[in-house]
């Protein structure tokens, strides 16, 4: 199963405003994918996807709250703690909080459900 680090967002601006946004405060540039259903944005070696979620609240962490999330693949092998993942979505999230542009929540290593079984009969 892939770990990642995400990067929670809300905003009552639509995907592609937010993603002009994220770009204007980390210089970095957020390219639509042809529906536009999504955003890539890349950072040297990583590449990150913003998008809408559909994760819900998870103990103490209040996902559904929050419209969209930035979603970076940390490779196998790699500790998370010292990945470019991790660094590359906490420079997003910490000018986020300094510009109070909108609220963020960074997750790290969230446990994402595995897909449904499928029935072999």
């Amino acid at each position: 199963m892939p770990r990642t680090v995400d990067l929670f967002l809300d905003s009552d601006q639509p995907l592609g405003r937010v993603a002009e946004q994220l770009g204007e405060l980390s210089s970095a540039r957020f390219v639509s994918s042809p529906d536009q259903a999504h955003f890539v944005v890349r950072d040297g070696d990583v590449i990150a996807y913003l998008t809408d979620h559909d994760f819900l609240d998870d103990d103490d962490l209040p996902l559904s709250e929050f419209r969209y999330v930035l979603s970076a693949s940390v490779p196998r092998g790699t500790s998370i703690e010292d990945s470019s993942e991790l660094s590359f979505l906490r420079r997003i999230n910490a000018e986020l909080r300094r510009s109070g542009a909108f609220p963020s929540l960074l997750v790290i290593d969230l446990e994402r459900p595995d897909a449904a079984p499928v029935d072999a009969r």
